[in-house]
């Protein structure tokens, strides 16, 4: 339920440079059915979904391709190097990034993520700033990939479904920054006036919807794999039970611990306390898995600041 202090909200408390004082629309369903278009999938992200499908790929294709974008190579090459990995040599070719450091399953992940965030240009700071959105996706990586270890085998998410879902569930954000910047801004104020309230339910009131559907409206416009606009869709909704639903409750069990951590604003939201018995989880190992996020943190808010440069 809403709680009454976000209801009686005034423009007065968000500043009075949102929208030149005008309240934006309470719902935004009118906007996007009046858009002719999005900004098209990047070439580089359907060449490695077509990679994905060729049983004959390899490191060797795999950096041919990466290396046609100068953006995402400099990207790949740049993370190999980052202290995330400890890698003391010299990173001087994708193939390298590929062979010596990240493995070739990580990087075509990673290349597919990169390349589908690459067209969306949204500002840099705040709680959906571009940083927040690297930072909680870097963590959510590491960190559903330590939760799925400890998971019954018979329901543990395969690992390009638990990094791309780490890595992409939250697109909706550079999305709205990316398309509707006035509504992002006036977002954000509203975010800043209310910190204890969540950040998905602020949206929702103040729109009429939220950053999963915007963001799943994305992927099924770019025929994105339907794994991932499952879990970009329902992640906010423990409750789901379709087709991918052990991935999407990883994904919002994940989103809750980060939240412990000040990582996005789960700490906002209520977590089931049966999360971990439906996962197959014991509750004191996934704290303590938690707990060793900690000692990575100061390297991924590093290497977030990197990727936003």
């Amino acid at each position: 339920m809403m709680e009454s202090n976000l209801i009686n909200w005034t423009l007065d408390n968000i500043g009075s440079r949102q929208r030149n004082g005008l309240t934006p629309p309470r719902d935004m369903r009118e906007t996007i059915a009046q858009i002719k278009a999005l900004p098209p999938l990047p070439g580089s992200a359907l060449r490695i979904l077509n990679l994905i499908a060729d049983p004959s790929a390899d490191a060797r294709k795999l950096a041919d391709i990466i290396e046609l974008d100068p953006l995402l190579t400099a990207q790949i090459t740049r993370w190999a190097s980052s202290a995330l990995y400890g890698y003391r040599g010299q990173i001087t070719t994708v193939h390298d990034a590929i062979t010596r450091v990240l493995g070739f399953d990580f990087v075509l992940d990673l290349a597919l993520g990169l390349a589908v965030l690459a067209p969306l240009k949204s500002p840099k700071e705040g709680q959906i700033g571009t940083r927040m959105f690297w930072t909680h996706a870097l963590a959510s990586t590491r960190l559903m990939a330590q939760l799925a270890a400890v998971m019954p085998a018979a329901t543990r998410p395969e690992p390009q479904a638990l990094f791309l879902s780490g890595l992409m569930h939250n697109i909706g954000f550079p999305l709205l920054g990316h398309r509707f910047p006035d509504e992002f801004s006036y977002l954000s104020g509203l975010i800043n006036a209310n910190p204890s309230l969540a950040i998905f339910n602020l949206e929702t009131f103040a729109f009429g919807l939220n950053h999963a559907e915007i963001g799943a409206w994305l992927m099924n416009v770019w025929s994105m794999p339907r794994m991932i606009t499952d879990i970009v869709y329902h992640h906010h909704n423990p409750f789901y039970r379709g087709e991918n639903h052990q991935l999407n409750l990883l994904t919002f069990y994940n989103d809750c611990l980060l939240g412990r951590l000040g990582i996005g604003d789960a700490s906002n939201q209520v977590c089931p306390e049966d999360m971990p018995e439906l996962l197959g989880l014991d509750e004191v190992v996934c704290l303590e898995i938690l707990d060793s996020q900690n000692d990575d943190l100061v390297k991924i808010l590093a290497t977030a600041e990197q990727l936003t440069d």
